[in-house]
């Protein structure tokens, strides 16, 4: 699994329950998520996230409702989400899916991709950043704090 963190516009799409909405619209999410980081047997549970698309969760382990986009969005506080406190997506993801086909999605903390970033690779997940590896991705500070994404390079 490749991460990397940096510092550093576009518009794009927001997909949530399988509505499409222009960044500047709201939405709903009326997904579940995967039932866990591992399945009794000890292997890592793939989260359910569309090709093209990055996924994301309101919980650990891929668990509450979901959310996916499939382009560049410099806000996430445009994307309605009644699970999270201030009703948005903004600061309320908790683990995340890269089902993208050409490349590495950047997760910024905040608004038109600043603040501090984690890079995802294609076909990778991180299902609860406060996680030790090789279950997750260490870092409990990024938990709640994601407000904007951008696709294949920082920027």
């Amino acid at each position: 699994m490749r991460r990397t963190w940096g510092v550093a516009a576009a518009s794009a799409t927001l997909v949530l329950g399988g509505l499409a909405a222009a960044p500047a619209s709201a939405g709903e999410s009326g997904g579940s998520g995967a039932s866990g980081s591992r399945g009794e047997s000890g292997a890592q549970v793939r989260p359910s996230c569309p090709s093209t698309y990055t996924c994301f969760w309101v919980n650990i382990n891929y668990g509450g409702e979901d959310g996916k986009v499939a382009g560049n969005n410099e806000d996430f506080r445009d994307f309605r989400q009644s699970q999270c406190r201030g009703g948005t997506w903004n600061d309320c993801i908790s683990s995340y899916a890269n089902a993208g086909r050409q490349c590495t999605v950047y997760f910024w903390t905040g608004f038109n991709y600043t603040g501090r970033y984690h890079s995802l690779g294609r076909n990778d997940a991180v299902p609860n950043f406060a996680a030790a590896p090789p279950v997750g991705y260490s870092d409990p500070a990024f938990n709640d704090t994601i407000s904007s994404n951008h696709w294949c390079s920082p920027r």
